[in-house]
């Protein structure tokens, strides 16, 4: 009876304790978590580098400073090569402009390598799965463009819509596929899943398969326009924007799916880094994922899926790897011998 009566007690005792730190660790989050808003306001400005367009770097922003109406906001947007150049040029001149960068695989690769992302565990982090956040905190994705083929739903029969890599290999697809010019990471990514021997075989075949054209909007208008029966090396949203138009197009996932994510990080000598966690932690979190999703992106947060659910549904996603990443040139001239062009 007294081991019972204890053992009851010291289970009481026990459950107060953990609540009591549990509240103490609340306490002390926030605590934190206003200490941080509170020398962001002070710093009242925060820059973004970002490969978004125009609008929806400022509709991310606006959503921001709704959340933070004392911080002054502005950003500076290109495509990720532009935008990698001028910010390694800036920091080597000591001139420290970027708070903020959300770029592509390849270019959040380099700029860890480079010492040029400072690392910051956003408590949001832990909605985020593995492969879509470094794991020295450095940088997590906001968003996933995957690869899909696109066809023609006036020249392909659903019965011949393709259903794997292999099936692109067939008679009928021959001179009728379409692929981006330079889709190195797309070629890499696929070549390793795939393995690399059997991954090479395969890419020789496709390469009698198809024509190679610059752009992914265009591989998509093409497919629209009946030029080609389908493309490959798109992204899914590229074809369902299209569909809304009326253009006789659809798309399909094919298992492995390249997955180019988005890696959003704190520059190294962030000059307002402050206002710099409180972005990462808005643009991580469910509402400014939902931002991101009413881009007409397809978001990372686990608990954010996208407005369409097959856009993120039967994938197995395939991040390109390092090795494919710290030897670009070597993959590049690899699909150009197979594929030709430059």
């Amino acid at each position: 009876m007294f081991s019972s009566r204890f053992h009851v007690q010291g289970s009481r005792f026990g459950a107060k304790i953990s609540t009591g730190l549990l509240a103490v660790l609340l306490l002390v989050s926030l605590s934190q978590a206003a200490e941080v808003r509170e020398r962001a306001e002070a710093e009242g400005k925060l820059m973004m580098y970002a490969t978004f367009t125009a609008a929806d770097s400022k509709t991310l922003l606006d959503g921001f400073k709704q959340v933070y109406p004392k911080i002054d906001v502005a950003y500076v947007r290109s495509n990720d090569s532009a935008l990698m150049e001028r910010y390694v040029n800036e920091n080597r001149a000591g001139q420290n402009l970027c708070d903020v960068m959300v770029t592509t695989s390849f270019y959040g690769h380099n700029l860890k390598k480079r010492g040029l992302f400072a690392s910051y565990d956003s408590p949001e982090r832990k909605f985020f799965r593995e492969g879509y956040k470094d794991p020295q905190a450095q940088w997590t994705s906001i968003y996933t463009n995957y690869g899909a083929f696109g066809y023609s739903t006036r020249a392909v029969p659903k019965a011949s819509v393709p259903k794997s890599f292999n099936d692109l290999l067939k008679p009928e697809w021959k001179g009728q596929v379409v692929l981006e010019s330079r889709p190195y990471e797309w070629f890499g990514t696929t070549l390793k899943a795939m393995g690399e021997e059997k991954g090479m075989a395969y890419m020789r075949e496709l390469a009698k398969q198809t024509e190679l054209r610059t752009g992914r909007n265009l591989l998509a208008q093409l497919v629209a326009a009946g030029e080609f029966k389908g493309a490959l090396s798109g992204y899914s949203q590229t074809f369902e924007v299209l569909k809304p138009t009326g253009a006789p197009v659809d798309w399909v996932y094919l298992n492995p799916v390249f997955a180019n994510i988005h890696p959003t990080g704190i520059a190294a000598k962030a000059p307002h880094p402050n206002a710099a966690r409180l972005f990462i932690d808005y643009v991580l979190s469910k509402r400014g994922q939902e931002v991101i999703r009413g881009m007409n992106r397809i978001p990372d947060r686990i608990d954010t899926p996208p407005g369409l659910a097959r856009l993120s549904e039967n994938i197995q996603p395939a991040f390109a790897p390092a090795e494919v990443l710290d030897n670009f040139e070597r993959y590049a001239k690899m699909f150009h011998e197979i594929f030709g062009g430059r």
